[in-house]
């Protein structure tokens, strides 16, 4: 597990859905190639910015595989299942279906769990797979954060860290900071790399970024990260509705659609959304 190279920029992909409400094979298809083609190497799917709230587990096993059939870079799946049960079943299938890694936020529900309940629901996944395992850590979506006395007592590759709490790093094999706004100070700090949910509309900011970070090109990646935190400021309040706007906007025939509870707009009353 641990031999596994991933470092750097990974996207966590959108999901588009076609006007019947069905994931749209073609148009996922088209945002891998664009993706691929402005130098994005590595991908999460079925992650928060991928709706996983939303799919049926037969989606999420779909996703995954049309995904594989597309891209041929380091694909992370994250367990998008309610419940330890669910998440072992699409664990098993992970490496079948072309994972090459998984990902698992803690428990969703209930919020506020004893910090030994979060272990044993990480460690029994753990132990049924040979990918390199990753800890999310989302607390303000699930409720339940991921401490440093559960990094120690999880044996893990990483953690990505979407609370952007810092002080994690020296308490992991591998951080990825969850962010699209603040890259460059995290990774100055031991980062392993970044999870950027707007690298779906520029990949090619974030590609130039990762560029300059690996070859520790440290003032350039400076001043590109000024651009990346202008660049992504309009897309806070937007969220996953803002972001396929801007994409559908720069790939003719990607869909904007999401799925319910998600508004259909984003940006009223705020800045444009840039594509």
């Amino acid at each position: 597990m641990q031999s596994t190279e991933l470092k750097g920029l990974i996207v966590p992909l959108l999901v588009p859905f076609g006007p019947d409400g069905r994931i749209d094979r073609d148009a996922l298809g088209l945002h891998l190639d664009f993706l691929s083609g402005h130098g994005v190497r590595r991908i999460m799917v079925n992650g928060t910015t991928g709706e996983f709230h939303s799919l049926l587990p037969e989606e999420r096993r779909m996703v995954l595989d049309w995904s594989r059939g597309f891209f041929d870079g380091t694909i992370v799946l994250h367990l998008g299942g309610l419940g330890l049960a669910q998440n072992l079943e699409e664990l098993r299938a992970a490496a079948d279906l072309g994972a090459d890694a998984i990902a698992a936020l803690p428990p969703i529900y209930p919020a506020g769990l004893d910090a030994g309940g979060i272990i044993d629901y990480f460690n029994a996944l753990a132990a049924e797979t040979s990918l390199p395992f990753i800890l999310y850590n989302f607390p303000r979506h699930c409720g339940n954060a991921i401490t440093p006395e559960i990094l120690r007592a999880v044996p893990h590759f990483a953690i990505k860290d979407s609370a952007q709490n810092l002080e994690l790093i020296e308490h992991t094999p591998r951080y990825f900071v969850g962010s699209s706004s603040s890259i460059f100070g995290p990774v100055q700090q031991g980062a392993a790399g970044f999870v950027c949910a707007t690298a779906n509309v520029r990949p090619e900011l974030y590609a130039a970024l990762e560029t300059m970070l690996a070859s520790a090109r440290t003032e350039e990646a400076d001043i590109l990260q000024q651009e990346v935190r202008s660049y992504t400021a309009p897309f806070s309040a937007g969220g996953v509705p803002a972001l396929k706007q801007a994409l559908a906007r720069k790939l003719k025939d990607y869909p904007a659609r999401v799925r319910c509870p998600l508004g259909r707009s984003a940006g009223r009353g705020g800045p444009p959304i840039p594509a």
